[in-house]
Order: C-alpha cells, then structure tokens, then sequence
C-alpha cells in the first residue's frame, strides 16, 4: 500500500506532519477530514525497493503456503493467520515480509494488492490467483493450488539441472586439463625438442604455438572472452536475436524435444492454475504464452488467442504447424468439447512433464560417451604431439 507524507492543520489550527498508508490519495484525504484535520500537502513517498524485491526460496515459500492454507481451513481468519505467522517466522526476509503484509491486511487492504507489493515473490499471474480466491471466497483452494503449481515448477527446474551437472563438471575438467597441458607440460617439451634441433610436424608446432599464447596471452584472453560474453548477453535481449535462437533450439536433436516440453508443461501449468482460479481464458493464455520460456511457442500462443477472442476454440485455433508436441491438439479438444478445459491443461502439463525427463535422460546417456570422446580426442591430440617429434628422433637413431 502506498505511503503518504501529510502536511495538514487541526482542529486548533496548528500545523502538523504525519505519515500514513492508504490505497490512493482520495481515500486519504476523506480519512483524515473524518479526523478533524486539513490536508495543506500530500506527497506519495517513494516505495522502499529493497523491501519490495524480498525473495524467499521455493521450499521455504511453499512450505509458507501451505502453512497459511491449513490455518484458514481450519476457521481462523487472514488478518489473524497472518499476524501469527508473521510471530512465529524466524528473523530474516520471511518475517519482514509476513509483517508487512499483515500491516496491510490489517488496515483492510485486500491480501492480494498486499502481496502485489512484493514484485519478485508475487509476480501478476501468481497475485491474480490469490485475487481471484478472495473475490470467490475460495481462497485457501487457490492457496493450495499455487503450492501445487509451484512445487511441479520447482521439481522441472530441479530435473534441468540435474542434466547440467554432469556436461558441466565434464566441461571444467577438460578445460582445467588443457589448461594445466597447455601451461605447464607442453613448454618442458618444447625446451626439449629445441635443444634437440628437431623439424617439427604441423600438430606440434601449432600446439607449442597454442602453448606460448596461453601463457603469455591469458589476460587478452580472458578479456576478450568476458567481452564476448557481455556482448552475446547484449544481444541475446534482442527480440529478433531471441526469436532465431529459439528456432535453433527447436530443431536441435534431441535437446530440442526437450526444450519442447518443457515449454509445454510451463504453458500449461500457468495456464490452468489462473484458469481454475476463474481468471479469464484469454487473460490465462497471455500470461501462459509469456511463461513458456520460447518465443516461438509464445508468439503462436498469441496468435491462437486472438482467434479464440473472435470465438474460436483453442485447439482449432493453434496454427497448423505449430510447435507443440502433437498430443496437446487431441487433449485441448477433449477438454473443451466435455467443458474440462483445466483437467485437460493438468494432463498436458503432467504428460508434458514426464516426456521432457525421458527425453533428459535419453540426453544424458548420448552425451556421456559424445563428451568422453571429445575428452578422449583432446588428450590423444595433445599426446600425439608429444611423441611424434620423438618418433621421428628413434628413427634417425635407428637408421644411423
């Protein structure tokens, strides 16, 4: 809720300075006349941004959650729920924004436009559904379905990178081996096979050269590639440049069935939790193409959503070639010819879901031998180097 600085007189004309918290100015100003004071000045003070980016970590929020939903199932009402939470939370970004919160809800200020206040924790999709439990009067069953759809968004963020540990520990390793070869092995060498004055194959005179660079040069190297870096993360903010990225993903073996899924299982979770809380089918599909994570997926989502505002069914209204797996056609036509459209989103997203952590799976056991050989190649390559000089040294030895 908004913070006012009020310069105002009373009753016995004396000038006197407040602060208070109202939805809006108008509703300030019939406060303080019922209070036998007159506004002079009001000024909206600035919201404190570090307190409105609190965020608490999912299991943490969850578990909040479902604590809130269990106290108002049981009979106790928001403003008490609250303030007892708020009591029993430990110090820290919990309790500051239980308290805050509870402040709010206190002065009669709907829980959803208090939570709203906390932009990172509650973005609109999720404060929406927690306004559409309170315009129902069903607000501990849309407490518990944004836990719901919150723990089945963490467990497929928990699932990707999961898939990432084992490429990424791979891929330190082999740098940390090329680096330490690069660095420290090979210039013993070269000292070696200069004194020796021998003429040296290509492959060991590009790997001496690769060497010398490292050593000398990394500083331009971590330069550039950290320059390199910010200029790709620049670029990739580019509508367009995005666009063409999620193209290329799209077609990737593989990965790009992942990538597909996943998308799918994002869309339809967003999509039914803000459908089954009551929120407007169309306002449901724009918030569910903005959550995809694809900008293909999205812009097809959009283009549907406007023929469904022209009448259309959603299943009939997806382009023909469109990017979702194929099974999401049948099951939203299932779905809206029985008028079990949200039954029908819950198994997309589920089926979604699981097909994404087979396809991860059948990911990860390509990419285990695919990175051993890469591994492999590297250590072979800088090896060869190594003993071909010497080999060509044996046979002048052998032939003299």
């Amino acid at each position: 809720m908004p913070a006012f600085a009020i310069n105002a007189i009373d009753r016995a004309g004396i000038r006197r300075f407040l602060r208070e918290e109202s939805p809006n100015e108008a509703i300030l100003r019939v406060h303080l006349r019922a209070k036998s004071l007159w506004p002079v000045r009001i000024r909206e003070l600035p919201t404190d941004r570090k307190l409105s980016r609190l965020v608490l970590l999912t299991p943490e929020f969850i578990g909040l959650l479902h604590q809130l939903e269990l106290q108002l199932r049981a009979g106790v009402n928001a403003d008490s729920a609250l303030g007892q939470l708020a009591a029993d939370a430990p110090p820290g970004a919990m309790r500051l924004m239980l308290e805050k919160i509870h402040g709010e809800v206190a002065q009669g200020t709907p829980i959803h436009v208090a939570c709203r206040f906390f932009e990172k924790q509650f973005p609109p999709h999720l404060a929406a559904v927690v306004a559409a439990g309170e315009a129902s009067a069903q607000l501990p069953e849309a407490i518990r379905a944004l836990a719901a759809h919150l723990s089945a968004n963490a467990e497929l963020r928990r699932t990707a990178r999961r898939a990432l540990i084992y490429p990424v520990v791979v891929l330190i390793a082999t740098t940390a081996l090329v680096g330490f070869l690069l660095g420290g092995v090979v210039p013993q060498f070269a000292e070696i096979f200069a004194s020796l004055h021998l003429a040296l194959p290509a492959v060991t005179v590009a790997l001496i050269a690769a060497s010398e660079l490292v050593r000398h040069g990394w500083p331009v190297i971590l330069a550039l590639l950290g320059g390199a870096g910010a200029i790709a993360g620049a670029v990739a903010r580019s509508p367009r440049v995005r666009y063409a990225r999620d193209v290329a993903l799209l077609h990737l073996p593989v990965l790009g069935e992942v990538v597909r899924h996943l998308a799918t299982a994002r869309f339809a979770a967003h999509c039914r939790l803000l459908h089954e809380a009551g929120i407007p089918l169309l306002e449901a599909l724009r918030t569910g193409a903005e959550l995809t994570g694809n900008a293909v997926m999205a812009r097809q989502l959009l283009s549907a959503r406007e023929r469904v505002a022209v009448g259309q069914p959603l299943y009939a209204a997806l382009p023909k070639k469109h990017a979702f797996p194929g099974f999401i056609v049948p099951a939203l036509k299932s779905g809206e010819t029985t008028g079990q459209l949200g039954a029908a989103l819950r198994h997309i997203e589920d089926y979604a879901a699981s097909r994404a952590r087979e396809r991860l799976a059948t990911a990860l056991a390509l990419l285990e031998p695919a990175l051993l050989a890469t591994l492999t190649g590297i250590v072979g390559l800088i090896a060869l180097s190594f003993f071909l000089p010497l080999f060509s040294l044996l046979g002048g030895v052998n032939a003299r």
